[in-house]
């Protein structure tokens, strides 16, 4: 049996040619195809929406721009409208002038004559505002810095303009390597990678150009998906300083950018003083831990992916321990006001247990609501920014954090001091001393489970205990890096 050699499958829109024949030279292949009354009319061939001497081209998205091959010519305005066209013939007037070779194109900016537009080499994916410095014997002698740019410059008009050419076949090994490289790097730094894609994005990524290098070179789709892919990868080795520094130098460089300038306000020395004692007196050191909940949440590692994962979880993790103290709280006040001839002591603290237990119920349920209406980045970025910026800063934003088990603490500890208060009501001198030493010894027991967990996840040295206050109010100081 004959083998058939399958042809690419092409969407085809032509420049006119002198010969009369339509021709398209994508990369190693070249199609001649003359005129005929049966052949396949797509929106580039309809001549009804097209003025003479430009091609029509429809971006996957569904935006048209034009095209004219004579003069190399390519313009985003809407060259049916009469005004639009006399500026971009205009335009085309001025590209003739310009010895524009087979490859480069200029790119009309906002109507401007090309004095400013871009121009862009298609043979070296290059493009920049300066003719003389992207032509191709020009582009060896750019700086590193001045390549990068140029090519992130080439892969941002590809992602707009993909459809008049074959998709760069240099494209694919370049954004292949770079997306290994990323994924190597979350391997090797984990969380600590700053890669502007995630681990899940590149695994995804590398995917999809395995199988459209193979099946779909030639889509218009494919090519603006690379140049989206690719304007990234060289925004960010241009902020990375891509191959212009040492191994030292770079480590240097990402432990500078790991560790930015804090511009929250500065807070005073008696401010400080005063939050520490909030901290860990009437708070009894809850804060400590929402401060790093929130720290936590506020670290950008060069990604919105990793930033949003954070806030998720900081979210979840809110929400799930609000929800168990409004249940605590429920459970732990019901019928504590119900008991008949109850003293003037025991009176006054059930009360306070139930006003505490109603401010930590009331704070907790609106908490929640809050952080599960906002749970999206840009609500998060206001979140964070204003927390940090605040008068009391991070420390007291985790102080209204903690007010939920702050209050559901205080209410416990009013319903025990009535509980007791109660207890020794009406008893003998040898019951009151029996019932209080079982009250301390209970009372001794919860406080060293309490201590002992509240610090076993911290390494232990033999400092005094007290250096872990002054630990904190360092801490305050230096509140990280946060968006």
């Amino acid at each position: 049996m004959a083998s058939v050699k399958a042809m690419p499958d092409i969407t085809l829109a032509y420049p006119d040619t002198p010969t009369g024949e339509k021709v398209m030279d994508f990369g190693d292949h070249e199609c001649k195809e003359r005129e005929h009354g049966n052949e396949y009319v797509n929106i580039s061939l309809s001549s009804n929406v097209t003025p003479k001497g430009w091609t029509l081209y429809v971006h996957p998205r569904g935006f048209i721009y034009w095209l004219n091959s004579r003069y190399h010519a390519v313009v985003d305005e809407d060259i049916r409208n009469p005004s639009s066209l006399e500026k971009a013939n205009q335009f085309c007037s001025q590209c003739a002038n310009l010895d524009l070779s087979e490859g480069m194109e200029a790119h009309m900016l906002g109507g401007m004559d090309a004095s400013f537009c871009l121009f862009v080499n298609h043979n070296q994916c290059v493009a920049g505002y300066d003719l003389a410095k992207v032509r191709d014997g020009a582009v060896r002698d750019m700086p590193v810095s001045g390549l990068l740019r140029a090519r992130r410059l080439y892969w941002n008009y590809i992602t707009y303009h993909p459809s008049h050419r074959p998709c760069p076949k240099q494209g694919f090994s370049e954004a292949t390597d770079a997306l290994r490289s990323y994924y190597h790097e979350h391997f090797t730094y984990g969380t600590r990678c700053v890669a502007p894609f995630s681990k899940q994005e590149c695994e995804e990524l590398l995917g999809f150009l395995h199988r459209a290098k193979e099946e779909e070179e030639a889509l218009p789709a494919t090519a603006a998906l690379l140049g989206w892919i690719l304007k990234d990868v060289y925004s960010f080795r241009s902020a990375n300083k891509f191959g212009q520094v040492t191994r030292d130098q770079l480590k240097t460089f990402h432990d500078t950018v790991a560790h930015p300038p804090d511009f929250a306000p500065q807070q005073s020395a008696a401010m400080r003083l005063f939050l520490l004692f909030l901290i860990h007196v009437p708070f009894f050191g809850i804060p400590q831990t929402y401060f790093a909940h929130v720290k936590n949440a506020s670290e950008f590692r060069g990604h919105l992916a990793g930033l949003k994962q954070n806030w998720e979880a900081y979210t979840l993790q809110l929400v799930r321990e609000y929800s168990d103290f409004i249940l605590i709280v429920s459970s732990a006040t019901v019928g504590l006001l119900t008991i008949d001839n109850i003293g003037e002591a025991c009176r006054v603290a059930a009360m306070l247990s139930a006003f505490a237990a109603l401010g930590s119920m009331t704070v907790g349920v609106f908490f929640v609501w809050r952080h599960q209406r906002n749970a999206r980045v840009p609500s998060s970025i206001t979140y964070l920014h204003n927390a940090r910026n605040s008068r009391l800063g991070l420390s007291g934003h985790a102080l209204l954090l903690s007010l939920p088990p702050v209050l559901l603490v205080w209410s416990i500890v009013a319903f025990t001091a009535a509980a007791l208060a109660y207890a020794l009501q009406d008893i003998s001198l040898v019951s009151t001393w029996v019932m209080f030493g079982l009250f301390m010894l209970v009372f001794v027991l919860v406080t060293a489970g309490v201590y002992t967990f509240s610090t076993i996840w911290h390494w232990q040295s033999q400092d005094a205990w007290w250096r872990g206050l002054l630990s904190w109010r360092n801490t305050g100081r230096g509140e990280g890096s946060a968006v």
